[in-house]
């Protein structure tokens, strides 16, 4: 993606932990060379990263809402038992033409507004860790009267991170449990696979590694295709051969159904926080 289709040049990230470091590497590793981010976390350590992490271009500000006056777009990256403090910070510094974008888990944009009140432009945000690699997986909620233009440039920005959907609030936990949960759910398949590999007589390190290229190879071939992923299973799957075998087994331990019901539980909890 080229400089020019990116809108919003000084981003500040309020909070840097998992997901704030994770979207702050990634768009320090993204080919926009003049992006600058402006971090503030309550972590010396963390804050620290950030700026080893980018030198020049990382700015520190001393508190939430320096980050914001210093920034044409700001991420509140905080859990939501600290959103309200920060919000609250921020409540007197932004206002028309200013973007807040927020990584809360379970907190609606309506609840944003009556802190930050009806001037700002509010977006809500889902990413993954993958971010921090530029192939994150991001569900976007603009706030109701979101001009086009704006909300484009929003995802421009985001984009440079990995896949940026755009969705309503009602589906948002969903997209918590899929895009959030998933890799906490892939990585135990890929432990799995790895151990039986292992059981098999592997030495671990190569069953590492072969698992974990497998999955990155397999995304490939997927991304492109619109179809089922079960038509990529049934190509692998040859009569009587060790696919099949295989897939018999996890049907077998409705491994299938385990994994739906995981993504079900996932959602529910996050209604619930």
């Amino acid at each position: 993606m080229s400089s020019e289709s990116v809108s919003y040049r000084t981003i500040g990230i309020i909070g840097l932990g998992n997901v704030g470091m994770a979207m702050a590497r990634g768009w320090l590793g993204a080919p926009y060379l003049e992006l600058e981010l402006t971090v503030c976390d309550v972590d010396v350590a963390r804050v620290a990263a950030a700026v080893e992490a980018g030198g020049s271009r990382v700015k520190v500000a001393a508190s939430p809402s320096e980050a914001a006056q210093l920034s044409d777009a700001v991420i509140v990256a905080v859990k939501p038992k600290d959103l309200e403090g920060v919000l609250g910070g921020l409540a007197g510094v932004v206002g028309s033409g200013d973007i807040v974008i927020s990584t809360a888990a379970g907190v609606e944009l309506e609840e944003l507004r009556s802190v930050l009140g009806p001037s700002p432009s509010l977006y809500r945000i889902m990413p993954n860790l993958a971010v921090a690699v530029g192939q994150g997986a991001i569900a976007l909620a603009p706030a109701a009267g979101s001009r086009p233009e704006e909300a484009q440039g929003v995802v421009q920005l985001l984009g440079l991170l990995g896949l940026v959907e755009t969705l309503p609030e009602a589906q948002f936990n969903t997209a918590t449990a899929l895009g959030g949960s998933g890799p906490g759910f892939l990585a135990l398949i890929l432990e799995a696979l790895e151990d039986g590999a292992v059981r098999m007589g592997m030495d671990r390190a190569i069953a590492r590694r072969i698992a974990r290229q497998m999955a990155l190879g397999t995304a490939h071939i997927l991304l492109p295709e619109r179809g089922s992923s079960a038509e990529l299973k049934d190509r692998v799957a040859t009569p009587g051969g060790t696919t099949i075998a295989g897939l018999a087994v996890l049907e077998d331990r409705a491994v299938r159904g385990a994994v739906l019901r995981a993504v079900e539980a996932a959602a529910e909890r996050g209604k619930r926080l």
